[in-house]
């Protein structure tokens, strides 16, 4: 059965007109992140709420060199993974938002980056990414265009290095907008391999703008919309085997399964199977936590959360650093039994 993907990344960040990509970025950032490496790009790994255990400090006999080889349209450029991580928090968190979740979405970019390093290199049998000079692979055309700001440039110089490792490998570390309440279980979305994203209560995230949300088609439209996409191989029992797996009927042919977090995992018409992500997609949804009914000819669709619900709830996480939450804590709340490393 195909696996839906799992980190894909929310854009909530308009881009700055002014900036060219390319070297004269990296050159910009490089200039600016200066006065930051020295006060900040030691790391203090024990300030927060006292969750100091939940590290595993690496040696510092050898330099841990990473960076990201970015594809671009002229083709490629060396960036340091630091610089990169900077870029990227700019482009894909609120700016501002609280440090401590700042710093959580730093920790989870510099994650995913590591995470794409070959299997075969990527981490020694201790997890440590000590002596190693990688390059991370990415063709990111919006690198280098988005005007970076002290507070984004203070939440990556301090946690320079850290990332989140499972089982003494780096984890990847999804991260979306906005949750309906909850975010979501990857087992039950067949993602076998990513144990640690379990569903936790986001029970703050009603506060968001973008909680609720609501489209109207045409039924003609709707259904033509409906039959554009491809469906799915699967049959209600292969479905059903996952526990926590609801069923509920909508409008007069569809039936809608859900998963624990009330996100529907699969749509039903006559036999034809249509992923929730699928269905999201085709009709422009903000997330696959929907419902809908027709109306006079119309198809009114209702929405919560904005992002497909896997892993960390950045509205989430934010609330959680107003009420004192450090980014520390607000990573083992998200990603469950992993371990926060850093390399120096």
């Amino acid at each position: 059965m195909k696996k839906l993907r799992v980190f894909q990344t929310v854009k909530i960040k308009r881009i700055v007109p002014g900036f060219s990509p390319g070297n004269l970025g990296t050159v910009f950032l490089f200039f600016i992140l200066t006065p930051y490496l020295i006060t900040f790009f030691l790391g203090n790994l024990r300030e927060g709420n006292g969750e100091q255990a939940a590290f595993t400090q690496t040696g510092k006999e050898d330099a841990c060199l990473v960076f990201v080889s970015n594809e671009a349209s002229f083709g490629s450029e060396m960036i340091p993974i630091e610089d990169y991580v900077a870029d990227k928090l700019a482009r894909s968190m609120d700016e501002n938002y609280e440090m401590e979740a700042l710093k959580a979405q730093a920790v989870l970019i510099r994650s995913n980056l590591l995470a794409e390093i070959a299997e075969e290199d990527r981490y020694s049998t201790e997890g440590s990414m000590q002596g190693y000079k990688k390059k991370i692979q990415v063709k990111d055309p919006d690198y280098g265009k988005t005007l970076i700001k002290e507070n984004i440039l203070e939440a990556v110089a301090k946690t320079k290095g850290v990332y989140i490792t499972y089982e003494g490998r780096p984890a990847g570390g999804a991260y979306f907008a906005v949750s309906n309440g909850k975010t979501r279980n990857a087992r039950e979305m067949a993602l076998e391999e990513y144990p640690y994203l379990l569903s936790v209560p986001c029970e703050r995230d009603f506060l968001s703008e973008n909680f609720n949300s609501f489209t109207v088609y045409k039924e003609k439209e709707f259904e033509k919309i409906w039959k554009s996409i491809k469906g799915w191989q699967i049959t209600e029992d292969e479905i059903l085997e996952k526990e926590g797996i609801t069923v509920q009927k909508a409008m007069e042919k569809y039936t809608l399964y859900r998963d624990s977090a009330d996100y529907v995992l699969y749509v039903e018409r006559e036999g034809m199977y249509v992923s929730g992500e699928q269905f999201r997609k085709a009709f422009g949804l903000s997330s696959a936590s929907f419902h809908f009914n027709k109306e006079e000819g119309q198809v009114i669709i209702t929405v919560k959360g904005l992002g497909h619900g896997l892993g960390m709830s950045q509205f989430g996480a934010n609330e959680m650093a107003r009420q004192g939450s450090d980014y520390i804590h607000i990573l083992n709340y998200f990603f469950q039994n992993v371990t926060i490393t850093k390399f120096e």
